[in-house]
């Protein structure tokens, strides 16, 4: 099952990053012909336009057959996101609209508008594209460490699991609040953090939380729940209940009044039959009004760093792209081609060069780091697992020594300490009150360790060598890269081994942000979403068979194949030096 999302979700995603990156790179290609009226510009412009809406076209299909595996797949998962944060969801609608108005706008209006009526369109087609971006983003945020969320761990080394973190803040609605045990429940980690009128702001250990969604989704009946198992629920409160705080209870809970106010029935037993959904979902949906249904995703603690670096990576993986395909075109250069047309390739080979390199610099001192500084510090597991600190494991970091700056950079301070591995309770997220527990190990996979650091070596060496290409296209016009250049014994204007590098270098930025992807969400595991659901209740409960994973993989491979003909018939062979034209 998670390997038929896997297949479907990278797929779409190795697409989607031309889509965030594409049309940036066509807008500032216009730009520049706009601001030298060079027509190179303008013929590059439109080659990534081309690009972005041959993508466009494959995403939509991919993103489409994602979407409806998502649904399939993860039915809990979608219910839950439906119903409590479908505001980015329901945006991201219009946000499609938006980019497939502004593509279609750019595309036949290419030779009937005017060059800055052009800039104006690519603009609001990457503006489309990022919004976009920023809506799904919002959500995957939540799922990652959803609002209100409090860590177990401090960077001073201290661990709080034993006081039943990390928890999740809510918003506790006050008639329910009354039914509760105020002592049992604060005896189980519960914390009352204020009052906010109709309700108490309250942290609730994830163990509890994640055990009542499992009840929740399982149809489990309040009598059979943790919460009258543990004691929580005060029996005699429920009894002086008047008839009119009966019948509004009865409607917070979605019932029939009825039920509760029945001549000669019992409010208690009545009380005990009602599924532990309905008091959940009148609980999570008290909080989502406190908080904004349309913010709550948006407020995720690391949701302004995952957009930054998802946007990072989009830049990142179209500017090796691009790069490529022009160092591709230099190696298949003829010695009598037009010299217009070498101009034009080795103009649209130098800007390709230098936006990569602002890209990869951007994507791992500014958006990276904001990255990880979010994860250590409100995914502390999954902190401990990529930084490898268990002590049963050959780490990486202890063999490289980052482990003693790594305080620092996640920190800001030599003085913090890295969370164990070790140290971590393979049993935090497990109610103790539970019949069987619903994971084994609560921990991320320690294998995440060893995927995270090849994406950060692999995207060092992707760095460097772009720093190396910009030094060679910019070797005429900088003194000091010429020499640097010397001193390394690399010759000639564009060596053929540094541009074959760079097909290379294209498929290398993929297989990264791909890695960064399988670090970010089997991390979270054994959350779906963090805190709250576990990944056997987000499930569908009839997993698919081997053949279903084959036929998935067979028709994103057919869509694959579709695009890379479309590519080559519509961008290759045209762009060829015979068809070129001034």
């Amino acid at each position: 099952m998670r390997l038929l999302s896997f297949i479907g979700v990278d797929f779409h995603w190795d697409i989607l990053q031309y889509v965030l990156g594409l049309p940036f790179m066509t807008f500032l290609a216009l730009l520049l012909y706009l601001r030298s009226r060079d027509e190179d510009w303008m013929r590059l412009a439109r080659t990534l336009a081309k690009g972005f809406i041959l993508v466009f076209a494959v995403g939509a299909a991919t993103g489409t057959a994602s979407e409806f595996g998502l649904v399939l797949l993860w039915p809990n998962l979608t219910e839950a996101a439906g119903r409590y944060i479908y505001f980015p969801l329901y945006m991201e609608i219009f946000a499609f609209m938006m980019e497939v108005i502004f593509l279609y706008m750019l595309w036949y209006g290419w030779n009937r508008i005017s060059p800055k009526a052009l800039a104006v369109v690519a603009f609001f087609g990457f503006l489309g594209a990022w919004y976009s971006a920023s809506m799904i983003i919002s959500v995957n945020s939540f799922m990652v460490a959803p609002t209100g969320i409090l860590p177990a761990y401090e960077p001073d080394g201290t661990y709080l699991y034993s006081q039943g973190y990390p928890k999740l803040a809510i918003y506790l609605p006050k008639d329910v609040a009354k039914l509760l045990d105020i002592k049992k429940l604060a005896a189980a980690g519960v914390e009352v953090l204020g009052d906010a009128g109709d309700s108490y702001k309250v942290a609730i250990p994830v163990r509890v939380v994640q055990q009542l969604v499992r009840e929740a989704f399982t149809g489990v009946a309040l009598k059979d729940s943790i919460l009258v198992k543990g004691g929580f629920v005060n029996v005699k409160a429920v009894e002086q209940l008047s008839p009119e705080q009966l019948r509004q209870l009865a409607e917070h809970l979605g019932l029939p009044s009825s039920n509760l106010l029945a001549s000669g029935s019992d409010p208690v037993k009545t009380l005990l039959q009602v599924p532990v959904f309905n008091v959940l979902d009148y609980i999570v949906m008290t909080t989502v009004r406190r908080v904004g249904y349309m913010s709550i995703t948006f407020k995720s603690p690391v949701y302004l760093a995952s957009i930054a670096h998802t946007l990072g990576a989009g830049l990142t993986v179209s500017g090796f792209t691009v790069m490529a395909a022009y160092a591709l075109r230099l190696l298949r250069m003829p010695e009598n081609a037009d010299p217009r047309y070498r101009r034009y390739v080795e103009k649209a080979f130098k800007f390709a060069t230098i936006f990569t390199l602002i890209a990869i610099v951007y994507q791992g001192f500014i958006a990276g780091h904001l990255m990880g500084e979010a994860v250590a510090e409100y995914n502390p597991e999954k902190f401990a697992a990529m930084e490898g600190t268990s002590q049963h494991i050959l780490s990486l970091s202890r063999l490289l020594g980052t482990d003693k700056i790594m305080p620092l950079i996640a920190y800001g301070s030599m003085n913090a300490k890295l969370p164990d591995y070790d140290k971590i309770p393979r049993d935090y997220c497990i109610c103790k009150l539970a019949n069987t527990p619903p994971v084994q190990d609560c921990r991320p996979p320690i294998m995440i360790h060893y995927i995270y650091y090849a994406k950060v070596g692999l995207g060092i060496l992707l760095g460097l060598y772009a720093a190396l290409m910009t030094l060679v296209v910019l070797r005429d016009r900088w003194g000091f890269a010429d020499a640097l250049l010397n001193i390394l014994r690399i010759r000639g204007k564009y060596p053929r081994t540094l541009l074959a590098s760079a097909i290379v270098a294209a498929a290398v930025a993929q297989l990264v942000s791909t890695m960064g992807w399988v670090v970010r969400e089997v991390g979270r595991k054994p959350w779906s979403i963090y805190g709250m659901m576990t990944v056997d209740v987000a499930g569908t409960a009839n997993p698919p068979p081997a053949w279903e994973l084959g036929l998935v993989a067979a028709y994103f491979l057919i869509m694959l194949g579709a695009l890379v003909y479309a590519v080559y018939r519509i961008l290759w062979l045209p762009g060829k030096p015979e068809k070129f034209t001034a």
